[in-house]
């Protein structure tokens, strides 16, 4: 028999990251926990047969009492009269015992707060783990957690390069997982490509050619099935080896130790937090959909954008992309339809634009010192009274759309987007900026509402231009709305009789 210590697995994040360690848990349906750890940062993930069942951090914003004050659920004035309220169990019993939370109420606050520490540490990039089959939970601290929805999601947020690199190549193939996880709300794309699955294993390149999305959407579902559980995959490097899987099961588990409900001693009583000098409460409320509309549209930098100061680290940058990302992602509000979603879109299009800047060293050098420069001539106009806030941004809604333009042109649609959407932000106005935005958008299979709202705005604004028209139509060629290409060249010829584009693509038209 294999010696249970040599069946305990390490690794870092930058092989394996923590979201595709959950998938493979889960679909090996081991049970034990994860340990993590990420400078400071601590994280522990206990698992029953592959399901999240419990978790623990010694991060402070993932403590219950911080929770409760963030909610104004709690004060500071409360928790002095509360023993050891940096204790998460003795809390929560201590405030169910005298009538302030039920067992329901109880047991939602500890499934909102291992939620939390599950988005942070997806958000973690750099740090090492521990996986120990040994390990096991307390009785009556086991919760059923939505992890599935929670990994789906992340995937979701994630860019189309960074789920690319996660796979060594298109030749990796997927399989229907023959216990899939619990049916939760998959998106066009998501449905569409589960439905090619039969019972043969297929490639990421052989599924970019059935599905008949772009390829961006298809990579992006395969990688947010297989997270959510929907999918097995084949042909990778896994953390958990099949031999490693088989022997974890097979063994003979003596539990040598229970597992604890802190990480260290640090996590249980955190040096910064003392029971007899409660904290002040934290002033930040739970962002609401129009406060967060409002900040990213009024932002005057990336850091605006995400909400995070210049000094944030690369880890607090990731969360707060991701938790904004989750909450208000674009796929929430399709029934919404309207100004609201094209609110949200715009929004998520900024979020993502400030994430992909800051996350890395390089780009983020080259930002600040560009915001710096900028900052300084804007305080300099203001010192001279010279500073027109209208004129700068309509220069920043030119270089933005300068950017965008380019990128378009040179074939890469999906990162001109960001550039255009800050351009029709900063200037409205301008008909070729609603234009260009929506002919990057019809790249993309699931922005079409959009990119016909954008190209519509552009005709309206400008409508003496046949070019945004004739652009209008070539979008409904490209949907196959044929009667609608017509009906668009009809009336731009009414008007332009002469405009030889407009006429040969209405001949082309009628020769079909």
């Amino acid at each position: 028999m294999t010696p249970q210590n040599e069946l305990e697995l390490h690794g870092n994040f930058l092989t394996h990251p923590f979201a595709e360690l959950a998938a493979e848990i889960a679909q090996a349906r081991l049970t034990g926990s994860l340990r993590i750890s990420s400078g400071e940062k601590k994280f522990i993930v206990y698992f029953n047969s592959g399901n999240v069942r419990f978790a623990v951090s010694n991060v402070r914003s993932s403590r219950l009492f911080d929770i409760l004050l963030r909610q104004k659920r709690l004060t500071s004035d409360d928790l002095k009269q509360i023993p050891n309220f940096t204790n998460d169990l003795e809390l929560a019993n201590f405030l169910e015992t005298n009538g302030f939370l039920t067992a329901e109420s109880r047991a939602k606050l500890f499934v909102e707060q291992i939620n939390g520490i599950l988005i942070d540490a997806m958000s973690v990039q750099n740090g090492d783990w521990i996986f120990s089959h040994l390990t096991r939970l307390r009785d009556g601290l086991s919760f059923d957690i939505d992890s599935e929805a929670l990994l789906t999601d992340y995937a979701r947020c994630l860019t189309v390069g960074t789920i690319l690199s996660r796979f060594r190549s298109l030749d990796e193939s997927f399989t229907v997982c023959e216990h899939p996880a619990a049916n939760f709300g998959l998106n066009k794309s998501e449905i569409n490509v589960l439905s090619k699955f039969a019972t043969e294993p297929i490639t990421i390149q052989a599924m970019i050619e059935l599905t008949g999305l772009p390829e961006s959407e298809t990579i992006r579902a395969l990688y947010a099935l297989w997270l959510g559980g929907l999918l097995v995959r084949s042909d990778w490097n896994p953390a958990f080896s099949h031999m490693k899987v088989a022997a974890i099961l097979d063994a003979k588990l003596e539990l040598k130790q229970e597992a604890k409900i802190h990480v260290s001693k640090r996590a249980e009583t955190p040096a910064e937090v003392k029971a007899e000098a409660a904290p002040e409460p934290v002033q930040e409320d739970v962002l609401t959909l129009e406060e967060y509309l409002e900040r990213v549209e009024k932002a005057e930098t990336l850091y605006d954008v995400l909400g995070v100061p210049h000094t944030a680290d690369l880890g607090d940058i990731r969360k707060a992309y991701f938790s904004v990302a989750k909450a208000f992602h674009p796929d929430h509000f399709h029934k919404d339809g309207g100004n609201l979603l094209k609110r949200v879109q715009n929004a998520f299009t900024e979020l993502t634009h400030a994430h992909e800047t800051l996350k890395i060293e390089t780009t983020r050098e080259t930002y600040d010192f560009k915001i710096r420069k900028e900052i300084a001539d804007r305080d300099k106009a203001k010192a001279a009274g010279t500073y027109d806030e209208h004129s700068n941004h309509l220069q920043q809604a030119a270089e933005n759309f300068e950017r965008g333009y380019n990128l378009l042109m040179n074939s890469e649609p999906a990162a001109s987007l960001p550039f255009f959407a800050r351009a029709v932000h900063f200037d409205p106005k301008t008909a070729r900026y609603h234009a260009y935005y929506g002919r990057a958008l019809s790249e993309d299979g699931n922005n079409h509402h959009k990119a016909e709202s954008e190209m519509q705005a552009a005709a309206r604004l400008d409508p003496d231009n046949p070019a945004f028209r004739v652009m209008l139509a070539e979008f409904f060629i490209q949907m196959k709305l044929m009667k609608r290409a017509e009906g668009e060249l009809v009336r731009l010829l009414a008007s332009f009789p002469n405009n030889r584009e407009a006429r040969e693509l209405y001949e082309s038209l009628k020769s079909q």
